[in-house]
């Protein structure tokens, strides 16, 4: 059998791993993972062929094999064959080592159990330890991002100030202009007022000089048509003296002698017509004389009207001249006040939205920092417990290697003074090997 004892070995080991019930102690299987047991050993059978030999194995029929079972049935032995199987002499020394090798073998399963509970806790610690350094990025961007939202937003600020006094400045010039306009569109209404007084007057004398200066004007048209015929009869008068003087002076005796008779007599009287004529006109003209007095006063008046009128007009067209001036400017000046208002406006509107950028980028910043604090917090703890995980873990290696060497010593003086079970001894040898291949290298 000595050649067999590493198969045996390995057979409980694998017992162990299918049983579900006990686990790491278990020794029974039942039917399912049995056929699983010899199929890993390469004897797969099928299920009737398998329910066969299990029948055979199972001597207490209970459809379960046991390891005890399962070997006896290898090495062709009863179960009461194994149990007289004899065990040695120095049981109690056997018993002790069983119990030490036990104790060393809990030790190290302890200490691997601790030893991966260090590895995982560093593993979180390191974890950790990127999340708070991944936070704290964060929390530095954020605290950037919201410096640079609060400059953008005091420099909108600076700016909607800017324009709001552009504003306030523009309104006031406004306000000033309106009220200069407002004066000057009084004044021109003034000035329009005495326009309109002094055009009417002027009309009233134009009425009165057009009433006085019909008679004047009859007058005037009369003494011209008496001058006129004053003249028609001097050109007579003259044309009839030429012709009588040609006549005395040509043809016979008798006959210049009457051309001159008639002569001297037309040169001594006027004519009739000519003396009517020089009567009618000097008739007309004393009563166009008298008819100028009256005529010329309205017509002084009437001047007197006109020019005041012209002066009011001028001054009334100067005064609109300022007024639209004044109004042009008023305009100017509100569109000048509605832009600045408008500027105003957007800057506030500008100023309210990096207010609010730089409101959720300190909330961020905030958040950000709060979440940093708590990755911070959280490295730290996983760093403690990730060092208390290391320190447990190094005092359960010590233990666990203190463990091992007794009861390595141990086995060493029960086989050293003999009367024992091999098989018990090599098994607890055995088990001290494989729990010793968990055992860490140390650092030297």
């Amino acid at each position: 059998m000595q050649e067999e004892k590493e198969n045996v070995w390995q057979w409980v080991e694998l017992f162990s791993k299918l049983d579900q019930i006990k686990g790491t102690s278990g020794n029974t299987l039942d039917e399912f993972w049995s056929h699983k047991f010899l199929e890993s050993l390469g004897e797969t059978k099928t299920v009737i062929q398998m329910r066969e030999q299990l029948r055979t194995i199972d001597v207490d029929n209970n459809k379960c094999m046991s390891i005890l079972e399962y070997l006896a049935w290898r090495y062709n032995k009863n179960v009461q064959q194994i149990i007289n199987a004899p065990q040695g002499e120095n049981k109690e020394k056997v018993e002790e080592a069983q119990r030490k090798v036990a104790e060393a073998q809990k030790a190290v399963e302890e200490m691997v159990a601790l030893l991966e509970e260090a590895k995982q806790s560093a593993a979180r610690s390191r974890e950790a330890q990127a999340e708070a350094q991944s936070t704290a990025k964060a929390a530095t961007a954020a605290a950037e991002e919201a410096e640079a939202a609060a400059r953008s937003a005091t420099e909108a600020a600076d700016a909607a100030a800017t324009a709001a006094d552009a504003a306030r400045t523009a309104s006031g010039e406004a306000d000033r202009t309106a009220a200069v306009a407002k004066s000057a569109f009084e004044e021109a209404d003034r000035t329009a007022e005495v326009s309109k007084t002094a055009a009417a007057e002027a009309k009233r004398m134009f009425d009165e000089c057009e009433v006085v200066a019909a008679p004047y004007r009859a007058a005037v048209q009369e003494n011209e048509a008496s001058l006129a015929e004053l003249k028609k009869q001097e050109a007579e008068y003259e044309d009839k003296k030429s012709t009588l003087e040609a006549k005395s002076k040509e043809g016979g005796v008798v006959q210049r002698n009457k051309a001159a008779n008639e002569l001297e007599q037309l040169k001594s009287e006027d004519p009739l017509p000519l003396r009517r004529a020089k009567i009618n006109q000097q008739a007309s003209l004393r009563k166009m004389e008298k008819a100028a007095a009256p005529f010329e006063e309205a017509s002084a008046k009437a001047k007197t009207a006109a020019d005041a009128s012209a002066k009011a007009a001028a001054e009334a067209e100067a005064a609109a001249d300022v007024a639209r001036q004044r109004k042009e400017e008023a305009d100017l000046a509100a569109d000048n006040a509605r832009q600045r208002k408008e500027q105003a406006e957007s800057a506030a509107a500008l100023a309210k939205q990096r207010k609010e950028e730089a409101d959720a980028a300190a909330d961020l910043a905030k958040q950000r920092k709060e979440e940093a604090d708590a990755a911070a917090e959280l490295a730290r703890q996983r760093k403690e417990q990730a060092e208390e995980a290391e320190r447990q873990a190094e005092a359960s290696t010590t233990q666990a290697e203190q463990m091992l060497a007794e009861a390595e010593q141990l086995l060493a003086e029960v086989k050293a003074k003999g009367g024992i079970a091999n098989g018990a001894v090599w098994w607890m040898e055995r088990t001290l090997a494989e729990k010793k291949k968990y055992m860490p290298q140390r650092k030297r």
